[in-house]
């Protein structure tokens, strides 16, 4: 099986745009105030994790500078700790991939995995590289840095190779600058996205509610489902698993489901202050049964994720039953969020799957 294909199946974003968008009319739609939500979601919400995420790395990006002049042990578990940081935050980043995000194909440059550690042993042999490139799409990010920091050689490749250290930089640099572009995009769009309330495909609602559950559903599929064979005849896949090299696939998940919640909810990731949400949508158009449904599950998801206690890639091979519950879990939450929870909200899901649900 190509796994450049099933990459391109789910990590690819295809947004599809409808000819038949459903409006609003439903009246218990049209008096909620969606206008709050996405102002609560912007100014609370995104724009305060894209900030966090910029000085993740930029405190990675320092850590990496001082790795290039000292090359010892301790100096590389100083970046490892500031890259794993620096992953997690993603995990409240990449909902939103719509506005200054999709626009500047962010979400792809930053976290497209599995890495082709082949492209990247060839860029550093050659020394003559561009990593913006498609070419270079998996070669670049935060999984190339799993593989260049946690390899079997990291220390000894980057004491004895100023190459791989300075594609190591390179690598981060471009993380840096492109998560400014991305805020500066974000302080231009911030007022038209809060003033875009409708459920047209093209909406700033609408593109929010597609891109939340297209994250979950990435998480399901890309996270989990992939590498445990949902999608090859229950031949598992490990080559697929996120941040392989280090193991933090199961810390990267929960990070992943908890920020999912907390957006729901509305309630920032800083201090998880409460605000408008999805929940007092639910609640508005006399849904509450839903709500407590979708956010137990999300509860329910976390302690089962929490249950592990090894890699993810352990657990398929020793604990394949506990994986497959997990699976089946995040399964049952697709039906709640996708189908029951956007019909409510008066949106029409407009991105591609390829799993059936």
């Amino acid at each position: 099986m190509n796994w450049r294909t099933i990459l391109c199946g789910v990590l690819v974003s295809s947004v599809v745009l409808s000819s038949c968008d459903k409006e609003e009319d439903d009246p218990q739609q049209q008096d909620f105030d969606k206008g709050a939500l996405l102002v609560n979601l912007s100014g609370n919400i995104i724009l305060p994790s894209l900030n966090q995420f910029s000085s993740a790395l930029n405190d990675l990006n320092d850590e990496v500078a001082q790795l290039s002049q000292n090359t010892t042990a301790q100096d590389l578990q100083n970046v490892r700790d500031s890259w794993k940081s620096a992953y997690l935050t993603w995990q409240t980043v990449k909902i939103f991939d719509f506005g200054p995000i999709r626009d500047n194909a962010f979400k792809g440059a930053t976290a497209t995995y599995p890495v082709d550690t082949s492209d990247i042993d060839a860029n550093i042999s050659s020394g003559s590289y561009t990593l913006g490139t498609a070419a270079n799409a998996d070669a670049i990010g935060l999984p190339s840095l799993d593989y260049l920091l946690y390899r079997a050689s990291a220390l000894d490749s980057i004491q004895s190779n100023p190459t791989c250290r300075s594609y190591i930089q390179d690598v981060v640099e471009k993380m840096v600058n492109e998560t400014n572009t991305v805020i500066s995009g974000w302080g231009t769009y911030e007022s038209t996205f809060n003033a875009s309330t409708g459920t047209s495909s093209t909406s700033g609602f609408s593109l929010f509610i597609n891109e939340f559950n297209r994250d979950y559903e990435l998480a399901k599929n890309a996270k989990v489902g992939i590498p445990l064979g949902k999608q090859s005849l229950d031949i598992q896949m490990p080559e697929f698993i996120e941040a392989r090299y280090s193991g933090i696939s199961f810390e990267l998940l929960k990070e992943s489901i908890v920020a999912l919640q907390k957006v729901y909810n509305g309630n920032s990731f800083e201090g998880n202050t409460a605000g408008t949400g999805c929940d007092d949508y639910l609640l508005h158009v006399e849904r509450s049964a839903l709500d407590n449904t979708i956010d137990g599950n999300f509860t329910n998801i976390i302690n089962k994720v929490d249950g592990f206690s090894t890699s993810y890639e352990v657990a398929m091979e020793t604990n394949t039953t506990e994986c497959n519950e997990l699976y089946l879990m995040l399964q049952q939450q697709t039906v709640n969020i996708k189908t029951d929870m956007t019909s409510a909200f008066g949106v029409l899901i407009t991105y591609q799957d390829n799993d059936g649900d």
